[in-house]
C-alpha cells in the first residue's frame, strides 16, 4: 500500500504523460520567467540570458539541425529581416543540440549576423523550455520572446517543425504589438 502523497504524485505523472507524451517536458508559459541559460556561442565564449537583462528583448529560436534545408531557410529568414528585429530592440539568438564547431561552419555558410548557441551535450536549455524531442534528441522548432526583465511574453510552437518555414513577418507583427513599436 502506498501513501496518498505517493499515489497523487504517480497519478500526476501518469496524467502528464498522457497529456504531453512520454519523455516530453512542459513548455514554459507566457508570463513566466524564462529559464536562465549560458551556452557556448558562434561569436566566441558563452552567451547567457542574463547578459540582456535590463537591456534588450530576446527572440530565442530553437532549431533542429545544422545544414538541414528547413533550418537553413528559417535562420536565413531571420537574417533577411535582422535590421527590422534590431530596430525593435530585439536580440536574435538561435539554439540547437549541435556541436559548436558545426554551428560555426553553418553560421558562416549562411552569413548569420546573430549567434547560434550550442545546447550539446546535456540539452538542458531545450528541456527547461519544453522543446526537446526526446526521441530524436533535437529541438522542436519554436520561438520565445523574452522581455528585458526575463519574462516570456510570447511563444510560437511550430506544429510541423521538420518542414515548416516561419517567415519573419508573422513573428515581427506579434513583436511590434507586444513591444509597442511600429
Amino acid at each position: 500500500m502506498i501513501g496518498w502523497r505517493a499515489g497523487a504524485a504517480m497519478l500526476g505523472a501518469v496524467l502528464a504523460t498522457a497529456v504531453i507524451g512520454h519523455g516530453q517536458a512542459w513548455a514554459v508559459e507566457v508570463g513566466e520567467p524564462a529559464p536562465e541559460f549560458s551556452l557556448p556561442s558562434t561569436t566566441g565564449g558563452d552567451i547567457a540570458l542574463k547578459d540582456f537583462r535590463g537591456k534588450k528583448w530576446v527572440l530565442l529560436e530553437f532549431y533542429g539541425a545544422d545544414f538541414s534545408p528547413a533550418c537553413a531557410a528559417n535562420l536565413s529568414a531571420r537574417k533577411a529581416d535582422f535590421k527590422r528585429f534590431d530596430a525593435l530592440g530585439i536580440q536574435n539568438l538561435a539554439a540547437s543540440a549541435n556541436l559548436s564547431f558545426s554551428q560555426q561552419t553553418f553560421a558562416e555558410t549562411l552569413g548569420l549576423p546573430f549567434p547560434l548557441l550550442s545546447d550539446f551535450p546535456a540539452r538542458n536549455t531545450m528541456r527547461s523550455y519544453g522543446v526537446l524531442n526526446e526521441k530524436l534528441m533535437v529541438a522542436n522548432r519554436s520561438f520565445f520572446l523574452i522581455d528585458p526583465q526575463g519574462v516570456v511574453r510570447k511563444k510560437w510552437m511550430i506544429d510541423n517543425p521538420v518542414t515548416t518555414v516561419v517567415y519573419s513577418e508573422t513573428v515581427l507583427r506579434d513583436i511590434r504589438d507586444i513591444v509597442g513599436k511600429r
